[in-house]
């Protein structure tokens, strides 16, 4: 069985002599081929890294993750095999999420210039839209993840940041982000613990949501929630954080578009604004 440390080294994609990408998280790997004919084939089939050009070969963990390892001798400055498990891991909930969506998904996709390389880049049935999700776990400035935001706006791509973990990032709402909390055993799934939220009318305030990823990332893509500003006034919430209710600061949500623009009397009751599959975005 491959542990963690080994499968750190791990691209889900390679590119192929002829075929070009291969996707190991795709039944036909994106091209109609089967992994039997890339894995444990001999001759080898002359696989390479997307990101540093080195060899690469097939290889399945011991939970059944397909994904390409580096040869000996990588070069340590490639990024895909710098990239934590736990990075990994969440890269494949996500793809997973944007196909049970009806959306297509791709992995570790480079923009033509150079300027970016999504961890997901989802795409729309007919192609028209595009969104990329990106797992992001190290650490990284204000300054750095705003021109990335904005590299992908410049080209009409929406993007979610998604930080997997315990403490929020600095940068939770200075960019259209969320912060997940992994599963705790296998029963359980990743659940969006921050980032999302929706405007109390009673409370005359902000108030965190909870909601599995998966339902998450298809309301995103849809288009029922979207990023939203928040204004100065509604910029504190509150949670209960080990026990004890903290004050928090935030500048913008992941919310319905109704949510997005409360009312100047907020203390007013209002009716729900957003109800979809059990999963609420309104005061109630």
């Amino acid at each position: 069985m491959l542990d963690c440390q080994e499968m750190r080294f791990m691209p889900f994609t390679a590119l192929h002599p002829d075929l070009g990408r291969l996707d190991s998280t795709l039944p036909d790997l994106g091209r109609g081929m089967p992994w039997g004919q890339v894995h444990k084939v001999r001759p080898r089939v002359p696989l390479v890294c997307p990101e540093c050009a080195w060899g690469v070969h097939p290889k399945i963990s011991g939970s059944g993750v397909r994904f390409f390892c580096h040869d000996p001798n990588r070069p340590p400055s490639c990024e895909l095999s710098n990239e934590s498990w736990e990075h990994h891991m969440l890269k494949l909930e996500m793809a997973g999420a944007i196909r049970a969506a009806g959306w297509f998904a791709a992995l570790e996709v480079p923009a033509e210039d150079g300027f970016w390389r999504a961890d997901v880049m989802a795409s729309s049935s007919d192609g028209a839209m595009r969104m990329a999700w990106e797992a992001q776990l190290s650490p990284i400035t204000l300054e750095d993840i705003e021109a990335r935001t904005g590299r992908y706006a410049e080209q009409g791509i929406r993007v979610c940041w998604v930080n997997p973990r315990a403490r929020p990032p600095q940068w939770i709402s200075a960019v259209p982000a969320i912060r997940v909390r992994p599963p705790q055993s296998r029963e359980t799934a990743w659940v969006v613990d921050d980032g999302l939220a929706g405007f109390g009318y009673r409370a005359g305030r902000w108030e965190f949501r909870k909601e599995p990823l998966d339902r998450f990332v298809r309301w995103a893509l849809e288009g029922q929630v979207v990023p939203a500003g928040v204004l100065p006034r509604y910029r504190r919430v509150y949670r209960v954080v080990n026990g004890q209710q903290r004050r928090l600061t935030r500048d913008r949500w992941w919310t319905s578009q109704r949510s997005g623009a409360p009312p100047a009397r907020a203390g007013r009751a209002k009716p729900r604004l957003h109800e979809t599959d059990g999963g609420t975005l309104g005061g109630g």
